[in-house]
C-alpha cells in the first residue's frame, strides 16, 4: 500500500519518550532501553507486534491507549518528498528497544506512478541513483547498533501502481527481470555499506499485475527476510471482493495461499506480515437485505469459516476478531512479526476504540 502522507520526523524525542513512559502502566520506553533491541532474526520465538501510525505523536497516544509499547515502529520514505533517513524514528525505536520497519520507495509520492520513467528499475540497476542510495545507506549504517532496522525496498512489486511494477501505465515495459536486477544492485550496495540492515522482500498477497510474486524473487543470496501485505477490504472500495477472513486474505493453510507460497521461498529465513488491516465492521450487513447477505447469508452467525481459529462469527466478521485471528494464525504459522497498517487512508483501518485495541494486542501476550 502506498504511503499515507508525509510522516512527521521533527518531533522532540525526549518529550515523546517521557510522555510514553508516564502513560504506559506495564511497558515503558524508559524500561525498554535496558533490554536488548528486538530482532526478527534471533532464535527467540516471540513474534514482534507493531503498527504504523500517522506520526510519532499519534503513535505515543496509541501506545497509551493500548497499554503497550509499539514493538515494531513503521514509517515510509521516498526518493523525492522524504528522501532522508528517518532518524527520529530510529531514536524512538531505540528508546523502546523496538525494531524499525522502513518502506524505502524509489519514486516521487506526489506524482502519478505511470508518469515517472526516471525511476524505472533498469535505471536504478544501472547506477543512476547510486549517490543517493549510498548516502542513505551510510546514514542507516550509523543506526544499526541502536535498533534492528528492516528495510522494505520497493515493496508490493506484484501490484500495478508503482514505477517498479510491471504494469504501471499502459505503456510500461518493466519486467520481473528488471526488478530483480534493481534489487540485486541495491542489495549489493547495502552489503558493502550497511550489512547489518535487514533487507525485506515484500510482495502483495495476490497483487494486480501480470506476474505472480515468485517471478520477482531475487534469490536467497540477495534477501535477508520476506513479508506479505494483505487487507480485508470489506466495503471500503467498490471493486473490493467484500468481507474476507484472514484465511481468505493470506491463505495460511492452502497450497496456493500467499503465506504457504512465501514460506517456500523463505526456506528458513525470517518472514512476517508487513502491512495488514481489516476495514471497519458492520455485522448487520450479513443479515437479510444487507450488502454481504447475497455472498454469505446469515449462516456466518452460526458457523465459523475456519475452525478451530474462528470459534464464533465475531472472530472473523468484526474488525477486532479479524485482527486477533491474524495475530493467532501468523504466530502459529511461524511468522517473526506482524505489523498493522493503523491509519486512515482508503478507509479507517485503525482499531480506534481503546477496549477493542487492547483486546487485539493482548492476543500476542
Amino acid at each position: 500500500m502506498a504511503r499515507t502522507g508525509r510522516f512527521s520526523h521533527a518531533r522532540m524525542m525526549g518529550a515523546l519518550v517521557a510522555s510514553v513512559a508516564m502513560a504506559l502502566s506495564t511497558t515503558s520506553a524508559a524500561t525498554a532501553q535496558t533490554t536488548a533491541p528486538a530482532s526478527i532474526r534471533d532464535a527467540d520465538p516471540q513474534m514482534l507486534l507493531g503498527w504504523a501510525s500517522h506520526d510519532l505523536s499519534t503513535m505515543a497516544a496509541e501506545e497509551a491507549a493500548f497499554g503497550r509499547a509499539n514493538g515494531m515502529l513503521s514509517t515510509y520514505v521516498d526518493f523525492v518528498q522524504s528522501p532522508q533517513f528517518p532518524h527520529s524514528y530510529a531514536d524512538a525505536a531505540a528508546a523502546r528497544g523496538s525494531a524499525l520497519l522502513i518502506a524505502w520507495e524509489p519514486w516521487d509520492w506526489s506524482r502519478p506512478a505511470d508518469q515517472q520513467p526516471e525511476f524505472a528499475p533498469r535505471r536504478i540497476a544501472a547506477g543512476a541513483y547510486d549517490a543517493q542510495l549510498k548516502a542513505w545507506l551510510r546514514e542507516a549504517a550509523t543506526r544499526t547498533a541502536d535498533a534492528e532496522i528492516i528495510v522494505r525496498f520497493a515493496p508490493e512489486m506484484d501490484d500495478s501502481t508503482r514505477p517498479w511494477s510491471s504494469q504501471a501505465g499502459k505503456n510500461a515495459t518493466t519486467t520481473p527481470t528488471d526488478y530483480i536486477a534493481m534489487w540485486r544492485h541495491v542489495y549489493a550496495l547495502k552489503q558493502a555499506i550497511a550489512p547489518q540492515l535487514v533487507f525485506l522482500w515484500n510482495p502483495l498477497n495476490y497483487g494486480a499485475g501480470p506476474y505472480p510474486f515468485e517471478s520477482y524473487y531475487p534469490g536467497a543470496a540477495h534477501v535477508d527476510a520476506l513479508a506479505l501485505d494483505g487487507f480485508n477490504w470489506g466495503e471500503a472500495r467498490p471493486q473490493s471482493p467484500g468481507w474476507q477472513s484472514t484465511e481468505d486474505v493470506f491463505g495460511f493453510t492452502r497450497s496456493d495461499g500467499p503465506v504457504v507460497r512465501l514460506k517456500k521461498l523463505a526456506a528458513g529465513k525470517p518472514w512476517g506480515i508487513a502491512e495488514a488491516a481489516s476495514a471497519p465492521d458492520d455485522p448487520t450487513s450479513f443479515l437479510s437485505g444487507g450488502s454481504q447477505y447475497a455472498a454469505w447469508g446469515t449462516w456466518v452467525f452460526q458457523w465459523p469459516e475456519n475452525p478451530p481459529y474462528e470459534a464464533t462469527a465475531d472472530d472473523w466478521i468484526t474488525q477486532e476478531g479479524w485482527s486477533r485471528m491474524l495475530i493467532r494464525r501468523a504466530r502459529d504459522a511461524g511468522a517473526s512479526f506482524v505489523n498493522f497498517f493503523h491509519t486512515v487512508k482508503e478507509t479507517d483501518w485503525r482499531l480506534t476504540d481503546t477496549a477493542v485495541g487492547r483486546r487485539v494486542f493482548d492476543e500476542a501476550g
